[in-house]
């Protein structure tokens, strides 16, 4: 069994950790340049605008620019002097872009409940704890140039578990509230936004379970630095992308154009309707 924290493992654990950071850096980048085009036809109103579009635009770009600073954090001999500060703005803006895409799974709940006053105080009060968490775990970091693994690494990464634990309880708090209020309207047609809603409830459960289990994992295990680091870089980008994915694709179903735009809360067929065949004349003899 291999002793974690001797310094051979962590240089290959290093080494793990930086080819993650730029995999995911180029992922981020090809999603953010690739998806683009969608938030400059809202900007042109050639699609149909909506308040929420900046919670999503942020998400996104608060994703690509986490990747490029830790990108920069792990770079040999780039910042000797300045690990904690480069380390602190990536995680402050990978914090930022999953709190970003939690508070679009927030706005879905409460739409679903009809803005019902007590699922929107427990809803936002979830959401609330994630963001004052995440607050936390900012404030605690450190990092500090080893010239051995010639790398910025951050130390005392135990105290992110509590975080670990509050994304995986908060996403999971608001996921069945979501899936709930869903299956309050059963008696929704096959093609309403409420099965569109529930089917991507259940992808995006999937994709948080996937992702932050696996860290919290590393955290509670606490084999060394680079290891329980080495999957925070996937779970920002998984749920950014899988968060704006979801987005789109609501926002193009219910406001089809030709089919007629329809809110959100309203659980109702949108498909158009066909228009009745004009009715033909018998020719006057």
């Amino acid at each position: 069994m291999p002793v974690w924290n001797s310094p051979l493992e962590i240089i290959k654990d290093e080494i793990y950790l930086a080819t993650t950071v730029y995999v995911c850096c180029g992922v981020a980048l090809w999603e953010y340049c690739t998806q683009f085009p969608y938030e400059w036809d809202v900007l042109r109103r050639v699609r149909r605008y909506r308040w929420t579009i900046w919670v999503y635009s942020c998400c996104r770009l608060c994703m690509t620019i986490s990747l490029l600073f830790l990108c920069i954090g792990v770079a040999n001999g780039w910042l000797i002097r300045s690990c904690t500060a480069s380390y602190a703005i990536a995680q402050a803006f990978s914090y930022t872009s999953t709190s970003l895409a939690s508070l679009l799974i927030v706005l879905r709940v409460v739409a679903i409940w009809d803005k019902h006053r007590l699922i929107m105080a427990i809803t936002y009060s979830v959401w609330l704890v994630g963001v004052a968490l995440n607050l936390r775990d900012v404030s605690l970091l450190r990092a500090s140039y080893n010239p051995t693994y010639k790398t910025c690494a951050p130390y005392d990464t135990k105290q992110f578990l509590p975080n670990s634990i509050g994304i995986l309880g908060s996403d999971s708090v608001l996921l069945v509230m979501m899936l709930v209020g869903i299956l309050r309207h059963r008696e929704a047609p096959k093609f309403s936004v409420a099965h569109l809603l529930y089917r991507q409830g259940v992808v995006w459960l999937l994709v948080a379970s996937l992702v932050e289990i696996p860290v919290l994992v590393f955290c509670i295990l606490d084999l060394n630095a680079p290891l329980s680091l080495l999957l925070q870089p996937v779970q920002v980008v998984a749920l950014g992308i899988c968060a704006g994915r979801m987005y789109r694709g609501l926002m193009s179903y219910s406001f089809e154009p030709g089919s007629g735009g329809i809110l959100l809360g309203d659980l109702t067929r949108v498909r158009p309707v066909a228009s009745p065949a004009p009715s033909v004349q018998s020719p006057v003899s």
